[in-house]
This record gives C-alpha cells, structure tokens and sequence, in this order.
C-alpha cells in the first residue's frame, strides 16, 4: 500500500513516467501553442510547489511506528480487494505513462478516421 500511495502521490505533482505527467505536459504544450506562454511555466511551477505538500505524506508512510503507540485496529473482513485495487491503479498508471507515445499515436490515429 506504501508504494501505491507512491506512485499516487508522485502521479499528483506531475512527475514521468506517470500517466498525469503525460496530462500536465499535454495542458502545458496545448497552453503554449494556444498563444499562453505564461500559462505553461504557472502549472510546470505549480508542479514543483505541490512537492512540498504531498512528498510530506511519504516520510510518515514509510516510517516505523512508536514503540509506545496503540495499534490501528483490524477492519473487517479482507483487506485485500483494497490492496488488490490500489496496486492495479499505480501499476496502470506506470503502465500509461510509460506507453503513452504509442497510446498517443493510436488514439491520433483512430480519431483521424
């Protein structure tokens, strides 16, 4: 679940080979061909701010817990549908990042027809 919560923290500042990387540089470019070349800078920027807030997550995450501190308790019934879905959604989006030219290329090509 630590490594999920990874690739999703790290999908949300933008950074490659994650699928949002591939959204954030797509806005930037379409922002910068549009005539708002200050607009591309203002999000790259915001993307590098927004490491402060959620890379803060990481270090607790990651961290041994207090010797002194009480347990969190069980939940109920299998906790590995959960486990299940958030290693398939951080594995997707590795997945998309990485194939995103090619996936680009098909979808360009679909639409052209």
């Amino acid at each position: 679940m630590g490594l999920a919560l990874l690739v999703a923290l790290l999908g949300l500042v933008g950074t490659p080979p994650l699928a949002v990387f591939v959204g954030k540089l797509t806005t930037a470019t379409a922002a910068w061909d549009g005539g708002h070349a200050w607009l591309a800078p203002v999000v790259m920027l915001n993307s590098v701010l927004s490491l402060f807030y959620y890379l803060r997550w990481l270090a607790p995450s990651f961290s041994q817990p207090d010797r002194g501190a009480t347990a969190l308790p069980k939940p109920n019934g299998s906790a590995a549908w959960p486990t299940a879905v958030a290693a398939l959604a951080a594995t997707a989006s590795l997945v998309i990042g990485i194939s995103a030219g090619v996936l680009w290329t098909v979808v360009d090509g679909i639409a052209v027809i």
